[in-house]
């Protein structure tokens, strides 16, 4: 009898083959420890996972420093010497000497799962018969396996024969799994059988199927998809109704409309699959059988109101700018809007937006939007600078300046937008586009709505645009406005839309310096109102300011001075009325008018 020393050899990465993270190099020295202690280099991985998951909940919340040390302690695990004995013929080994051979060896006998097949099966179940013949098999081969594994001491061939049972063991856990599931389909057969049977007996019919698996719902209801279209779709008494009465809003109510008005149930993702799907190129679209041509969708936005002059107001403003893409480098084109009034105390914006929170930090809003005050709101006038040189043809996108005031204090006027042009043009950061040889541009193209305050149509506002063009010493100068109720292609709505984005879920404050409403919520003390319309304001500017848009960064100005940049130019024969004498001159035309007729 002789006696070997040796070593087992014993994977370090017998979890992760290329560990990534901290966890996964514990895990692997934590398996390593493992395999050195239990002297088993074939370790089953789904136990020795299990206990390195508890023994990382246990460690995970240390210091790094302390999980390092320990990773190093379980690589460095000292590896026994093993001893084996090789008998030879010409030393018999006695009885007791055997034994103990034996019991050493059937000591280090794996756990092993024996799958029973069923051997009940139908005569005519000839695929669940294959799959328990590769089961019967597979457990012969692991038998001998063990056989081999329990008379054997050589860790090298310990660990190959616990391979090739790992695989035999997956091959026999498949085909389980493939027996029951052909056993649950020949359950599913053998109901149908007896449904279509049942069916025969009772209503006398025959139920045929042009293709395999379940029918579709519109062999029990033809008329399913006139009956949806029904459901949802307004007639042409219902069309000048339509803003005011929602017949179906939900695929909830859809459910209960079918089953009261035409007797249909549906359950509520059986009938969600007979609708379109929100992305038809995704995989939960192929579940959508025969869709009808109704979707789920959100309420837009973007209805405008028809007008008989859009089309010439369209082509008035394109015309406007291809004027000033002939003289790219002399013009241009200032497109000007009042965003809609931002109120104080209460959520900015009315529209909800899907923003990214914390769970930790819920973003909380108030239940009810309570006006606080009349007139407690900052109205910002947004001007987008384009310069037909530096930009594509659609004349989108350029450089954004905003200019925020009070309502209660100033509000605004055509004369607070010549303010704000004026203050453009003396600010040097807006040289490149207003300038030329350091001389202003001599071709404006003016982008409005036709708002009171802007529309060259009154006396009042074109006045304005004359001082102006003697203050700047225009060549030519151009407002151009939209049709009422189509704002939406000025091209600084564009801009205005991710200004909006910007203040879901904000409040400004109203009171930081103290409330200086009463409870009817009128105004006692305008000093301090002024003071927390500042700072509302100003906060205001530095969240817009914060992110650039068009990839240039926005300038923002709180305003709440009054300004008159203009009054001094004068203009021969002009004389200004006063407002009493206008009402006299208009009411004696419209006594006259009267006593023509």
């Amino acid at each position: 009898m002789q006696t070997f020393l040796t070593t087992p050899k014993y994977n370090k990465f017998y979890i992760y083959k290329t560990p990534t993270n901290q966890h996964q190099r514990f895990c692997n020295a934590f398996g390593y420890y493992q395999m050195v202690n239990a002297r088993n280099p074939a370790y089953p991985k789904i136990s020795l996972c299990t206990e390195c998951t508890n023994a990382w909940k246990e460690i995970r919340c240390k210091p790094q420093d302390e999980i390092e040390s320990k990773i190093w302690e379980y690589l460095t695990t000292p590896v026994p010497i093993q001893g084996f004995l090789q008998t030879n013929s010409s030393r018999p080994v006695g009885p007791s000497q055997r034994s103990k051979s034996i019991e050493s060896q059937t000591s280090q006998k794996p756990i092993e799962e024996t799958i029973i097949a069923d051997v009940n099966l139908p005569p005519n179940a000839s695929a669940q018969k294959k799959a328990v013949e590769t089961i019967n098999a597979t457990n012969m081969k692991l038998a001998e396996l063990q056989r081999i594994y329990n008379s054997t001491s050589d860790p090298e061939i310990w660990c190959n024969l616990m391979e090739r049972i790992t695989n035999l063991k997956e091959i026999l856990c498949n085909e389980n799994n493939k027996v029951k599931k052909l056993k649950r389909q020949a359950s599913y057969q053998r109901k149908c059988r007896e449904k279509k049977t049942k069916h025969l007996h009772e209503h006398q019919e025959v139920m045929m199927y042009e293709s395999p698996g379940r029918p579709t719902l519109l062999v029990q209801y033809p008329d399913l998809h006139e009956h949806i279209h029904e459901c949802i779709e307004f007639g042409a008494a219902d069309k000048k109704r339509r803003k005011e009465v929602i017949k179906v809003r939900t695929i909830r109510h859809l459910q209960e409309e079918l089953n009261s008005k035409y007797n249909e149930y549906l359950s509520r993702t059986t009938l969600s699959n007979y609708l379109l799907p929100s992305r038809s190129n995704s995989i939960a679209a192929r579940a959508h059988h025969h869709p009808a041509n109704i979707a789920i969708a959100s309420v837009s936005r973007d209805e405008k109101k028809e007008h008989s002059d859009e089309h010439y107001c369209l082509a008035s403003v394109k015309g406007a700018k291809q004027f000033a893409a002939l003289f790219p480098t002399h013009s241009v084109i200032i497109s000007q809007d009042d965003k809609a009034k931002v109120p104080l105390g209460i959520p900015a914006v009315g529209r909800t937006f899907k923003i990214m929170q914390s769970f930790r930090e819920l973003v909380r809003l108030p239940d009810h939007d309570f006006p606080i005050g009349m007139q407690q709101k900052l109205i910002p006038s947004v001007y987008l600078l384009i310069n037909p040189s530096d930009t594509n043809d659609t004349f989108r996108n350029g450089q954004l300046s905003i200019f925020v005031r009070p309502q209660y204090q100033i509000g605004t006027s055509s004369t607070s937008h010549m303010s704000d042009l004026n203050s453009l043009v003396q600010d040097s950061r807006f040289d490149e586009i207003l300038k030329v040889n350091e001389q202003i541009k001599p071709i404006w193209i003016l982008l409005v709505d036709g708002g009171p305050d802007e529309n060259p149509r009154h006396m009042k506002n074109i006045i304005q645009y004359c001082r102006m063009f003697r203050a700047f010493d225009i060549d030519y100068l151009s407002v151009r406005t939209h049709a009422p109720g189509q704002s939406a292609y000025n091209p600084v709505e564009r801009s205005m839309a991710t200004l909006s984005q910007k203040l879901a879920d904000i409040t400004l404050p109203i009171d930081k310096y103290g409330s200086h409403l009463n409870s009817q919520g009128k105004v006692v003390d305008s000093e301090l109102a002024m003071k927390n319309m500042r700072y509302a304001g100003e906060t205001l500017c530095t969240l817009w300011e914060r992110d650039p848009i068009f990839g240039r960064p926005v300038t923002t100005q709180y305003i709440d001075q009054k300004s008159l940049p203009f009054d001094d130019i004068m203009f021969p024969g002009f004389m200004p009325v006063p407002a009493e004498q206008v009402f006299v001159v208009i009411h004696d035309r419209e006594i006259q008018s009267e006593g023509e007729y």
